[in-house]
């Protein structure tokens, strides 16, 4: 079997976290091959999905607390079915409940909650089917020689945990390719390209295609 026959597949690429999202940033998305997009703001109006030049948008809610009440509280306002749910988690009891609450599309792993991504949760996320988000902005940053970072998230990718890569870009400029993505994950994190593939299209673009209006 060829090396790159893992790329022959028709593949959406999934941007599951952008910051803002504008009409600049998405049409750029759009021209690097994503398909889809999830934005914390956006600052487009008008109908996205008559446009052939921008990716299928959904908007984005992060929930990061330390107190499952408030996450609860906060996700009774939220519509789930039509917006990407994302906690991160700030301690070990949310982490503990947001793994199997079926509200909660993806958990998010930063430099302020590393330590609470441990094997007892990779079991329960790996039993619930819960992904991992894990945004590139701190793999590039100042984050990224972390060496507790770096063995969580080859812990969790190489014992089967669903992935998500997402950008968490502001501007248009800190998009990245999805392929230089998959190199970056192979170089520097020793993730496989099919995992990392994944990451950014079949298992995010599950999660999108579920809900409502897009």
């Amino acid at each position: 079997m060829c090396a790159g026959c893992i790329f022959l597949k028709p593949r959406v690429f999934v941007d599951s976290f952008v910051k803002k999202c504008n009409t600049r940033l998405l049409n750029i998305a759009w021209i690097i091959g994503y398909r889809a997009l999830s934005c914390e703001e956006l600052e487009v109006g008008g109908d996205l999905g008559k446009s052939i030049d921008f990716p299928r948008v959904l908007r984005k809610i992060i929930i990061s607390s330390s107190s499952v009440s408030e996450v609860r509280n906060k996700l009774a306002g939220v519509n789930y079915k039509s917006m990407f749910v994302t906690v991160e988690p700030l301690s070990m009891e949310v982490a503990r409940w947001s793994a199997h609450d079926t509200r909660v599309d993806t958990m998010l792993i930063t430099s302020r909650n590393t330590e609470l991504f441990n094997k007892r949760q990779l079991g329960i996320m790996k039993y619930y089917s819960k992904p991992l988000e894990i945004p590139i902005l701190y793999l590039l940053g100042e984050d990224r020689a972390e060496s507790a970072l770096y063995r969580r998230i080859r812990l969790y990718a190489s014992s089967r945990v669903p992935l998500v890569i997402s950008s968490m870009a502001t501007h248009w400029h800190e998009l990245i390719h999805p392929y230089s993505l998959l190199k970056f994950l192979k170089l520097s994190y020793d993730i496989p390209e099919r995992i990392g593939l994944l990451a950014v299209s079949d298992i995010p673009w599950f999660i999108i295609s579920r809900k409502e209006g897009v």
